[in-house]
């Protein structure tokens, strides 16, 4: 009767495998029907929504040997199952009941050769890919079938019937051979994405496919060349392309919320995953339940038995059970992160970006309407790049107040929405599938529990577990908090560190370093001590973890043992591996619910990002500028009281078409403002603005521009009064995308008076600019943007402040050539501009700006005849200060003031990098080096001395020595004890794939107690030797969990020890090297060094080290346990461990370069995004958004292969690193079954160890590669700290000096590096006591050197300079710089309040700070200040009254914020500041680099007398910026190219009558001759 139901059993199984095979058929069926109806013809080409296949590909494609080997493996296998059917009808009446089961089988073979034939005869790839995937399904089903009925019958075979059993064995193996041809099929030739590979996933044959064996070509290269270059790795197909994610979310339109709608953007993969997830939380326990049935044959099998055919069969099961459920584990975590993660983090990015080019460009916090918490630190005020005062000055006080509404404000918090959130929403994506995860797997334990051991031991187990869980709550608490903590103290010390950074040079020149070194070591140590509370909840959980599993199998296996008074080991092993199990399913809940609450608040900051206010079209269509009654404001995307703000009110202009209009008004009455309002980037609060509308960018048809149609009238370029350069050639910024005309361009570079500077680049138009154009002069700045506009095809030029920072004669060059002349002919010019009287002669239209709205405005022709403008004028400056302005604003100060302009002639490209941008790491991949192969042995070196040295590192060794002794000896207890002891790694494996890399530490802490976890009470009867054995196994466990807790504590302090040598050495380091480094690299990426990097070194390398040497370690215990079984099994270890070793190199060569990618291809996106968001108002005032957006998509898109290969390379490895575990399991125990006498306990004991192989040998590969990588952060570091630094020696000058102020600079010879040419050659002169020094000289003649050299930022070659009798190169710089003052051109301020600007350690009172600000006229004694947002001077009949809404002045109050940067200042204020700083300081002698360029003539005239009379017990070196501020001067110093061209005063320079007669020549060139003359001769001074 059971052998009928058998059978029975098997035909319904036989019958279930045709089914299935008959449905795998119907795709075949239906093609063929489909071809019969329409003929195949083969294409010549292919292409597909990744890319396009070419020539090349197309002929390297092939798919002849997969269809013959389908074609081939079929039609045996239909001839092995017809015989298999017929061969027992040989004798007399086969039984054709029995043989109805072959019958079946040769039916389903028939229906494979069926498919095959069709695969056979396809033409079109793609389909017999598919059709390819359906016989792998009917092969896999078949052979399943095949080997389960064999398990039963092939005994009987073997022995009764051996060619009936030779036939079966074939026709199995001939189903596997199918299976795997069907799965050898390519699906399409190499694609290619604009010229570039897409990544062959989709390429390659569903086996390389789903067994990640496409990157072996790009292992291989990299093996060869030991590195990776963005340009060997694969582009990104068109599901993981940001345009094309971008896209696909625009097509949905989805109307939810962010997180619903990214659900269902992705529900296939979340479905997908999901579903992957129940079957890893079934597979997880099948190879448990494999061993339970081995255990339970041995432990029914007597000593030397043999076993048959249905006992070896369970290894095989074995072997699938652990490659089944590697294999879905394995493709679960690629699904989560390359085909999740990555993809939601690309579309997030591309979303934000996209947003970011048209959302309202907010200019400033406003009030904030809550209360911010204590410890939020302010975020940076952010002007825009024009440099406008802060919309709203009153407010400014308010700006320490910052909440979560304003973060969202600041230009670091948009770009931490790609660096941070997104990606946190990104990861989220990648692991949430384990909450569903973990309750399927504690369904599945807990039923698998109860069978196993019954209620009373389980629950008895569980009250430990539960004890322990209010402790692990409290901690994890604790942990979460701390890990808060050390976020906002992380951002406090970016926010310090970046300050410091941007303002190196005037901490440099101000001898500020200790004090910014201990102030950024303040905040380290406090960042050190969040870091330390971290570590400390980590330990405390890290117990909790280790010691949970202990007691929970202890207690439970315990009561087993007493409740049923005996334990089997089956029981005991199974028990045990489910306990571990379950106790990794219960411990990840807590942490993932932090990280669920994280991504919940990281995807609500994005969606109030995406829907926070857009750029709105202010204005109406018309052929010209006018405004009709408008009242506009700086943009702000919530309700302001518009007492609040700072409002230009009821404006009614019209700038006439085609010609040149001038506003003009005093420092801060709104010039900006207006200008944002022609390019929209304003609020118009009531009334009309028309402006010429531009067409798109797809109507203006660039690439087809000729001379014919270049002007498009209603297209508009605008220059900002901060310049804002892109990181490119000065050839690419001033083509700006626009196809290149020769002859325009050349042009352009004439009028813009930029020929000369082009000449003296060693690279001219090629030259590479910084960030910011850092390494060009203001004026530089200034002419390329202005040539920008001039080149562009806008027929409306906006342009703010041009004359500022340029020479007399290059502004007159520029007004007359550039803004009057051929090009900019027909074209609407609104010129914002101090220099009224300069541009008068062909001005057309004039408005002048003051008291919150329009003083004048109208024709200058008709406002001449009112008298009107001569109002107008003396608003500027005074009749005789007119015609000085009119032809000689500015002798010379188109030069740097760090003296780039002069160090440009053979500066390196370099030099051209340096990043100022007012946001987070960032820095240039195409200059930083990257470094190649393993990581040098001199940072390990230095790295381990820093942690505490080798007695740290022997002491370390030791115990981590002893933890693995005690692991083995405990199993070793154990085996005496109960003959079993036994282990189980792949929940371990299965909890850290599904989880993160952050989660390391907890799944290796589980892993290392998974051999001594095992606690198997003895099925011995005396409960007294079960309490004996006990005993001693909980006291060996109670000591393992204190020595494996305090060995991570012990990691701990030594990484905290590194960390702080480290940062120490860095911080010291980069605060004094010299200027010429500084100029070489990007703030952002020295900001990296500081910030991420030491995110890596504080918080993973400890981990990755020791958990590192943990798994190494547990290796070498799983080789030395498995030798006391049988030396066979360190034997097979060996040869298995260098199959590993091999794919661990092939490993790390790919991932070591392409982590470095993945580091350098993601600052880019950061440093473009930062870049873009501060210059939105140019590239929106250009039209050039969707330009900027496709930039994106291509860097965001380098990001996203970089990760996508990392994860490919980890799962290439990964995989086969389970096939060589499920090996290694598989040969164990099969050499248990071949061992005679091995009882079950050894057994268990065996095995045990063979399913931890695999894991430690991926993890001790995974973590050295860890250790690597995260070793390359400290690889970044001690490069920067082994930097040279300046010159730290020499002797302390007397405590008074210097007294006099005396200079002699004698034979002066300078250089900017060893390998350049001298800039200063044989400088000689002397200064007196108090004298007032104007140095003047044409562009690159030395000046800005001069100064450098007084300060030794450049050190002499050959000469001295003694200032009161001391040589200055034997002085220590610290003391040198700190007894003499500079004001730069660009005046660096640091955020914080006004007297912390003015006096940093408070050695003032407020009384002497007010009196500084108000000698520099920032506040006067009156109500209203002059030069401030609320301008005096008499109110014009025209202007509105306005008295109720007046502008405040936050001068007044010591303690108002200062943005960072001081961008909520004006460019003037923020100069006016610096002087005030100086004046504090009374310095003796002081050197102003013209200092006073951005401020209007009136508040100049006041600063000069302010100058002369503050300084007259000081000697005053000034870089003149009018010739008129010094040519009452006691000398003049006239430089021409490094040399002394001429030396005295004023007079015996003009009297001078020699053809060299330099300074007169500039004096009768700048068109005010009489005027200086008259102040020469001592007629007249400046008032």
């Amino acid at each position: 009767m059971m052998g009928d139901g058998s059978s029975s059993l098997a035909h319904a199984g036989t019958c279930a495998v045709v089914i299935v095979v008959g449905l795998c058929t119907i795709p075949a069926i239906s093609d063929i029907v489909g071809r019969l109806r329409k003929r195949e013809t083969k294409k010549d080409s292919y292409e597909d929504a990744d890319g396009k296949a070419t020539l090349e590909s197309l002929k390297a494609f092939s798919t002849r040997w997969s269809k013959s080997a389908i074609l081939g493996f079929a039609a045996s296998g239909f001839a092995t199952s017809i015989a298999c059917a017929l061969l027992p009808y040989r004798g007399e009446g086969g039984d054709i009941l029995n043989n109805f089961g072959n019958w079946l089988s040769a039916g389903a073979w028939s229906a494979l050769l069926f498919q095959a034939l069709t695969i056979a005869s396809s033409r079109n790839s793609i389909k017999a890919y598919r059709l390819g995937l359906y016989t792998f399904l009917s092969s896999i089903a078949l052979g399943s079938i095949l080997l389960i009925e064999g398990t039963k019958t092939f005994d009987s075979f073997l022995h009764g019937d051996p060619k009936l059993f030779a036939l079966r064995v074939t026709e199995l193996v001939l189903s596997v051979c199918l299976a795997l041809a069907g799965l050898s099929l390519p699906r399409r030739p190499d694609v290619f994405y604009e010229g570039e590979l897409v990544d062959r996933m989709l390429t390659a044959s569903a086996f390389g496919r789903f067994t990640w064996g496409w990157p072996v070509s790009l292992l291989k290269l990299a093996a060869k060349k030991k590195d990776l270059d963005m340009a060997d790795l694969t582009r990104p197909n068109s599901e993981n392309r940001a345009s094309a994610v971008s896209a696909d979310w625009k097509r949905r339109n989805s109307q939810h919320r962010l997180w619903l709608s990214v659900l269902l953007a992705h529900k296939g993969a979340f479905a997908t995953q999901w579903f992957l997830t129940l079957c890893t939380s079934i597979l997880n326990f099948a190879p448990q339940w494999v061993i339970l049935q081995l255990l339970r044959i041995l432990e029914t099998s007597h000593i030397g038995a043999t076993y048959g055919f249905d006992v070896w069969i369970w290894v095989v099961w074995l072997g699938v059970a652990i490659v089944a459920q590697s294999w879905v584990e394995s493709y679960l975590f690629w699904l989560s992160y390359a085909e999740l993660s990555i993809t939601v983090r690309a579309q997030l990015a591309a979303l934000i970006f996209e947003k970011a080019m048209r959302r309202k460009d907010v200019k400033g916090a406003t009030k904030s309407k809550k209360k911010a918490s204590a410890d939020e630190v302010a975020e940076p005020l952010l002007a825009e790049q024009s440099g406008q005062p802060a919309p709203t000055p009153e407010t400014s006080t308010d700006m320490g107040e910052d909440d979560g509404d304003e973060l969202k404000k600041s230009k670091q918090s948009t770009v931490n929405l790609i660096g941070v959130d997104g990606k946190r929403v990104a990861d989220f994506c990648s692991y949430q599938q384990m909450f569903p995860g973990s309750l399927f797997k504690l369904i599945v334990s807990l039923s698998f529990l109860v069978s196993l051991l019954g209620w009373v031991p389980l629950l008895s187990g569980f009250s430990a577990m539960v004890a322990i869980i209010p402790v692990n709550i409290y901690f994890s608490k604790k942990y979460s908090a701390a890990q808060d903590r050390l976020m906002k103290m992380r951002d406090e010390k970016m926010e310090v560190v970046t300050e410091a950074l941007q303002g190196i040079r005037q901490i440099k020149f101000s001898a500020l370093e200790p004090e910014w070194e201990r102030k950024i070591g303040d905040v380290r140590e406090r960042e050190l001590g969040a870091v330390w509370s971290v570590y400390m909840a980590d330990t405390w959980l890290l117990a909790c973890w280790i010691t949970s599993p202990i007691l929970l199998s202890a207690i439970s296996l315990a009561v087993y043992a007493l409740y049923y008074g005996a334990l089997t080991p089956s029981v005991a092993f199974v028990s045990l591996g489910v306990f571990k199990a379950l106790e990794v399913t219960l411990s990840v809940i807590p942490e993932l619910t932090t990280d669920l609450l994280d991504a919940w608040v990281s995807i609500k900051r994005i969606e109030e990002y995406l829907v926070s206010p857009e750029v709105t079209l202010v204005s109406h269509n018309s052929d010209q500028v006018s405004f009709d009654s408008a009242s506009i404001a700086w943009p702000s995307d919530e309700k302001i009281d518009e007492e609040a703000r700072f409002v230009l009110r009821n404006i009614n202009v019209t700038f006439p078409r085609g010609e040149l209009s001038v506003i003009s008004g005093k420092t801060g009455t709104g010039k900006s403002l207006m200008l944002s309002a022609v390019i929209g980037e304003v609020d118009l609060l009531e009334g009309q603005l028309f402006v010429p509308r531009a067409p798109s960018l797809a109507d203006r048809h660039d690439a087809k521009a000729n001379k014919g149609n270049w002007i498009i009238p209603g297209a508009i370029a605008y220059v900002a009064q901060i310049p804002w350069i892109e990181n490119a050639s000065i050839k690419d910024n001033i083509i700006f995308g626009l196809p290149f005309d020769e002859d325009r361009y050349n042009k352009t570079v004439e009028v813009c008076a930029l020929k000369k500077d082009l000449e003296m680049l060693s690279d001219g138009e090629r030259t590479e600019i910084g960030a910011n154009g850092i390494n060009l002069s203001g004026g530089q700045k200034w002419r390329v943007t202005l040539a920008r506009a001039i080149y562009s095809r806008a027929g409306v030029l906006v342009l703010d402040d041009i004359f500022s920072a340029v020479d007399a004669h290059v502004g007159r060059h520029i007004f007359e050539n550039c803004l009057n002349g051929e090009l900019a002919e027909g074209r609407t010019r609104i010129l914002v501009t101090h220099h009224v009287a300069l541009c008068e002669p062909k001005t057309k239209y004039l408005v002048e700006l003051g008291d919150g709205g329009v003083l004048t405005a109208g024709l200058l022709s008709e406002l001449r005849e009112d008298g009107a403008l001569e109002r107008i004028r003396s608003h500027e400056q005074s009749a005789e200060e007119i015609e000085a302005d009119q032809s000689s604003t500015v002798v010379n100060s188109d030069t740097s003031i760090n003296g780039e302009a002069e160090q440009q002639p053979s500066a390196d490209g370099d030099t051209l990098k340096k990043v100022t941008s007012k946001t987070t790491a960032r820095k240039f991949v195409e200059d930083e080096t990257r470094e190649q192969g393993a990581v040098r042995k001199h940072i390990y070196v230095t790295y381990l001395q820093d942690s505490g040295g080798w007695l740290f590192w022997g002491f370390a060794i030791s115990v981590y020595v002893v933890t693995q002794v005690l692991a083995i000896g405990r199993s070793w207890w154990l085996k005496n004890w109960t003959g079993h002891s036994m282990t189980q790694d792949l929940d371990n494996r299965q909890f850290f794939n599904a989880s993160r890399e952050f989660d390391l530490s907890y799944a290796i802490s589980l892993q290392q107690t998974s051999i001594h976890t095992l606690a198997a009470p003895s099925t011995r009867p005396h409960n007294d030797n079960l309490f004996y054995y006990l005993g001693i196994y909980v006291g060996l466990a109670v000591l393992s969990s204190i020595i494996g807790t305090f060995k991570f504590w012990y990691m701990y302090t030594g990484s905290i020890r590194a960390s702080r040598k480290l940062f120490a050495k860095l911080n010291f380091t980069i605060l004094r090297t010299p200027i010429r480094w500084l100029d070489t690299v990007p703030v952002g990426r020295m900001l990296n060094r500081f910030t991420a990097d030491f995110h890596i070194i504080d918080s993973q390398l400890a981990n990755s080290l020791g958990f590192g040497a943990n798994s190494f370690l547990s290796l070498l215990g799983v080789v030395v346990a498995g030798f006391f079984v049988s030396p066979y099994i360190v034997l097979l270890a060996a040869v298995l461990l260098l199959i590993c070793l091999y794919y661990a190199i092939s490993y790390l060569d790919g991932a070591r370069p392409v982590k470095r990618l993945e580091s350098t291809s993601k600052s880019p996106v950061f440093e473009q995004f930062g870049s873009a968001l501060t210059g939105v108002a140019t590239i929106r005032g250009f039209n050039k958004a969707e330009v900027y957006v496709e930039r994106m998509y291509r860097k965001i898109d380098d990001y996203t292969t970089a990760t996508w290969h990392l994860w490919l390379f980890n799962r290439w490895m990964g995989w086969r690193m389970a096939l060589v575990g499920s090996l290694f399991a598989t040969a164990v125990s099969i050499l248990i079954l071949l061992t005679p006498g091995i009882d079950a306990s050894l057994a268990g004991f065996a095995l045990a160890f063979s399913l931890e192989f695999s894991s430690y040998v991926i993890w001790t590969i995974r973590l050295y590669a860890n250790v690597e990588l995260n070793m390359n952060a400290a690889e970044r570091i001690i490069e920067y700290t082994e930097v040279p630094t300046e010159n730290l020696g020499g002797k302390k000058p007397p405590a008074a000096w210097p007294t006099e102020g005396r200079i002699e600079v004698e034979d002066l010879v300078v250089g900017y590096a060893a390998d350049l040419p001298p800039v200063l050659k044989g400088l000689s002169f002397n200064v007196n006591r108090n004298e007032r020094i104007g140095v003047v000289g044409r562009t690159g003649a030395g000046k800005s050197s001069l100064t450098l050299a007084l300060f030794r930022f450049l050190e002499a070659r050959s000469g001295k300079i003694h200032i009161d009798g001391i040589d200055i190169s034997t002085i220590n710089l610290h003391d040198l710089r700190s007894r003499l003052a500079i004001i730069p051109q660009d005046p660096v301020l640091f955020s914080g309040t006004i007297r912390s600007n003015l006096d940093p350690f408070d050695h003032h009172t407020d009384a002497e700070l007010r009196d500084c600000l108000e000698r520099v006229h920032l506040i006067s004694n009156s109500a209203e200040p002059p030069g401030t947002a609320t301008p005096t001077g008499p109110s014009s009949p025209t202007s509105p009254t306005m008295n109720n809404l007046k502008n405040t002045n936050i001068f007044h109050d010591l303690n108002s914020q200062i943005a960072e940067g001081g961008l909520n200042l004006s460019q003037g204020q923020r100069q006016l500041l610096c002087l005030a700083r100086a004046i504090v300081s009374r310095p003796r002698v002081m050197v102003l680099d013209e200092a006073t360029s951005a401020v209007d003539m009136q508040t100049d005239g006041l600063i000069q007398r302010s100058i002369r009379e503050e300084f007259t017990d000081a000697t005053l070196i000034v870089i003149a910026h009018r010739l008129s501020t010094i040519a009452d001067f006691d000398r003049i110093l006239v430089l021409s190219d490094g040399k002394v061209a001429e030396f005295g005063t004023p007079k015996e320079l003009w009297e001078r009558q020699d053809g060299e007669a330099i300074f007169r020549a500039m004096c009768e060139e700048s068109g005010e001759k009489e005027k200086l003359r008259a102040i020469v001769m001592g007629q007249q001074h400046e008032e």
